[in-house]
């Protein structure tokens, strides 16, 4: 045998480690591999065609990942004989496999059930920090548990591939420890692009949320505010989950066989609809003007907030947006009484409920047909939503599929700020979307454009519907969640006030003949100019339904004040309007009150309440005093001091409320 020196044996061993680097390597690497891999199949297409300042984020932060979860898996892949270096090699396989299963297979569920991966705007404002570290999602929902499942298996074969071809030596793996907690530090501080595009990888946005979620709840913590200077950047609350109360086996009883449908426009002031069937139409709704011309026409109904959370609400519960955060979060909704009578049950939206956890309050409804706004499109504005266009396909394409009788809602977003606006689209001139003073009716002419725009997909919508066999036997609600102030009273846009110009919305009721019994069509006629709100659209669709009548239904019918509009009893107790619940807290604080035509308002500056006639004074100039609108201003002093006590940074500071 020939000699082998300490040069040649050296040399060879040298060899043999880089002839080995590669799979270790690929070993390492195998983490940010299965995401990258995963992520191609769910958006590759967007991936590539990504600009080029995208593309740099998007494969900056793989550099990040390939780094994270490198070094975390070559802590776990080290062999030690003491037992100390077992135990902290073993840790650091656990937590390897832990942030492994939790981040890809949440980033996985998650895309799995809306179309985009959790980040920063579906994270904060979350209330329950241990529910966040699985983006709260339905854990129980086989689609959910899939993911799960598919990232713990591979999660457990890359961490066997690698403590199978990676041997770290002893000072290297020491190294190594000293680096994982300055990786995870810098993990929280990376930037990352998450709204709109979202140009980084899903385990970069899951730890750039979560990380926000964390400060969120930290700051909230007198220690930890001052020790770290830390600031409560979200402190108004948002929708939760909710935990629905089981509603009992339910017996339907219609007048007449028929479906129900809820059309939901967002943001569209009563003065820009045409309510009431007009051949001139000179408003911005001359399509479904056209499309539905024997509506049924509800001139004088009022929604009881200005925004669009709590306005939800309270037309899908018919509970008073005054209640409790546990009844807000609990009470059934709509869906869940329409499933309990066997309907069959569809819920559309091109709403981006990423935003403030609004996806949450519906998550958990019982519905076969659907989709949310980043469904249709994973670039949703967050606010505009996607647009009304792709929900109206998605609604036609469903539609055949839904089994009679059911229950749906259509919803839309795009007269939402900064508004989807179309310049073939725009009859209303001048128009600018500039919002200052000069421009204000320029302003708001683009304002009326873009409800003419979204109005011709809803018309779209309703003739295809009733070109429909199902169509011929579905009855449909029309109504907006709110209105849109253009300065009317200081406030521009909504959730600022409960003014007429944020609360008085257009609504009317479009059933074929046959579908309503005579008693119901002639309520709904003399409902015409009758004072209704959405308060009353609950019972009314739980009366379409003909489950009103239901004994099962007296629990939940005892939590609501409103009365069905098909039916010749109105509302005509105080009826509360507010935009600071436990469902949504406000911008800021405002409050009031209805009962009959009078209504009193306030805001947070305010230290009286204001007075008005709404069908004697419409634009509300006239203040008659708190006098004049007794005993409704004593009323809200006892209900509204209860509710949250926000008052965000610069504005007026009060005792009002307190």
């Amino acid at each position: 045998m020939a000699y082998e020196g300490p040069a040649l044996r050296a040399a060879r061993a040298v060899g043999r480690w880089f002839r080995g680097l590669p799979m270790v390597l690929a070993a390492l690497a195998g983490p940010t591999l299965f995401m990258l891999y995963g992520d191609f199949i769910r958006r590759g297409s967007n991936i590539v065609g990504y600009p080029y300042q995208y593309k740099l984020s998007y494969w900056g932060g793989i550099a990040q990942s390939l780094i994270f979860w490198g070094i975390l898996l070559y802590a776990a892949s080290y062999r030690a004989r003491s037992k100390i270096g077992r135990f902290v090699s073993g840790s650091m396989a656990g937590l390897f496999f832990m942030l492994f299963v939790v981040i890809m297979g949440t980033a996985g569920a998650f895309h799995a059930m809306w179309n985009t991966y959790l980040c920063i705007d579906g994270q904060l404002h979350s209330k329950n920090i241990v529910q966040s570290i699985v983006g709260t999602l339905p854990l129980g929902r086989p689609l959910v548990a899939f993911h799960y499942l598919m990232a713990a298996i591979a999660g457990g074969t890359l961490l066997v591939i690698a403590r199978t071809l990676v041997r770290p030596n002893r000072w290297a793996w020491s190294v190594c420890l000293l680096l994982v907690p300055i990786s995870f530090a810098a993990s929280t501080q990376i930037p990352t692009s998450y709204r709109g595009i979202q140009a980084s990888p899903p385990d970069a946005l899951y730890i750039h949320g979560y990380t926000a979620v964390s400060k969120e709840h930290l700051a909230k913590i007198p220690y930890f505010q001052q020790r770290f200077e830390l600031k409560v950047e979200s402190p108004d609350l948002r929708v939760q989950r909710r935990k629905p109360e089981k509603v009992p086996a339910l017996t339907a009883k219609p007048s007449k066989p028929r479906n129900v449908l809820l059309i939901l426009q967002e943001s569209q002031r009563g003065d820009a609809v045409c309510i009431d069937p007009d051949k001139r139409c000179d408003k911005s709704t001359p399509w479904t003007n056209a499309a539905a011309p024997n509506r049924l026409p509800l001139m004088q109904m009022r929604s009881n907030a200005s925004t669009t959370a709590i306005s939800i609400s309270n037309i899908w519960s018919g509970v008073r947006p005054t209640e409790s955060r546990e009844l807000l979060h609990s009470v059934p909704l709509m869906w869940d009484y329409a499933d309990a009578a066997g309907y069959d049950t569809a819920y559309w939206t091109s709403q981006n409920l990423m935003f403030g956890n609004a996806r949450q309050y519906i998550q958990d409804l019982p519905i076969s047909r659907g989709c949310v706004g980043t469904t249709v499109d994973s670039a949703a504005d967050l606010d505009a939503g996607a647009n009304d266009e792709l929900v109206t396909a998605r609604v036609k394409e469903d539609w055949g599929d839904l089994k009679e009788p059911f229950f749906a809602v259509v919803h839309y977003s795009n007269n939402h700020y900064p508004y989807v606006f179309e310049e073939d689209l725009a009859p209303f001139r001048p128009h600018s979307f500039e919002k200052g003073a000069d421009k204000n009716s320029e302003y708001i002419n683009y304002y009326r454009n873009v409800v003419y725009r979204s109005d011709l997909t809803v018309a779209e919508l309703v003739r295809s519907i009733r070109a429909t066999e199902s169509g011929k036997r579905t009855v449909i609600v029309y109504t907006a969640d709110h209105g849109e102030s253009f300065r009317e009273h200081w406030q521009m846009g909504h959730t600022s006030a409960l003014y007429d110009e944020e609360v008085l919305v257009g609504a009317w009721v479009d059933a074929p003949p046959g579908t309503l019994s005579e008693a119901e069509e002639s309520t709904l006629r003399r409902a015409k100019n009758e004072l209704v709100w959405h308060l009353d659209l609950g019972p009314t669709l739980l009366d379409l339904l003909g489950l009103w009548d239901d004994p099962k239904m007296a629990p939940f019918k005892a939590r609501m004040i409103g009365h069905p509009i098909t039916r010749p009893e109105r509302t005509l107790g105080p009826v509360p309007m507010t935009n600071c619940t436990w469902v949504w807290e406000c911008s800021f604080r405002n409050w009031g009150m209805m009962q009959g035509p009078r209504k009193i308002e306030a805001r947070e500056w305010d230290h009286t309440y204001h007075c008005f006639d709404v069908l004697a004074d419409p634009d509300e100039r006239v203040d008659l005093g708190e006098r004049s609108c007794a005993p409704l201003p004593d009323l809200a002093r006892e209900l509204f001091p209860a509710m949250p006590n926000v008052t965000p940074p610069g504005r007026p500071q009060t005792d009002w409320g307190k």
